[in-house]
């Protein structure tokens, strides 16, 4: 049964806050502000990047960078960013794909180069399968990044609902190999109170 309890006067003017920053921002990724911010300053008009689950973050990731493979589970939407990017994807500098199942997913990751890639969001389904696999697919200096991150892997930070604390564990055990693999990259845990974004650095 769903509780009420993170309704606090704190996560309701975090919660007013995000809604305050879409508005004013609609083209932005549905990310923390902070991360939006600091990937506006770090990818780069060179970089190849992957992303599961589209949306309006696809022509924000477009505006800079090169080039993007984009994943999307839901039919509709994907009609929808099929049409919104038609140009980049005419031109090759978008390669979409429609994927219904995990095998489909591994199917599409396994068809990149290990150290192949600049730049990864994890948002939408199947994430700790995409965030896994992707680990050697990411060059060194690359990014990844994982939406919603406070939902699988512990954090005693974090303020915002439903965040996985170390007596919880891992979301999967996935997540912990995950977690396993990256113990030496650098990262940035970002939060607004209302969701978190992981940002990590292959080095």
């Amino acid at each position: 049964m769903a509780t009420l309890k993170h309704v606090t006067p704190r996560y309701i003017v975090d919660r007013l806050s995000v809604v305050l920053d879409e508005k004013r921002n609609p083209n932005h990724p549905w990310l923390t502000k902070e991360s939006v911010e600091l990937l506006a300053q770090l990818l780069r008009k060179q970089d190849v990047g992957v992303e599961f689950g589209s949306g309006r973050s696809t022509r924000w990731f477009l505006s800079k960078i090169a080039k993007i493979t984009s994943i999307e589970t839901h039919e509709g939407w994907y009609k929808k960013v099929s049409q919104d990017c038609e140009s980049e994807i005419a031109s090759q500098r978008m390669v979409y794909h429609l994927a219904s199942d995990v095998e489909s997913f591994e199917k599409i990751i396994d068809g990149f180069d290990s150290d192949s890639i600049d730049f990864c969001l994890v948002d939408g389904s199947h994430r700790d399968t995409c965030a896994l696999s992707m680990v050697p697919k990411i060059k060194t200096g690359g990014l990844m990044v994982v939406d919603n991150i406070n939902w699988y892997i512990p954090c005693e930070n974090s303020t915002s609902p439903n965040a996985r604390r170390a007596t919880d564990g891992y979301a999967t055990e996935k997540w912990e190999e995950f977690a396993q693999l990256t113990k030496d990259w650098r990262y940035i845990w970002t939060s607004n109170g209302v969701s978190d974004t992981g940002i990590w650095f292959r080095t």
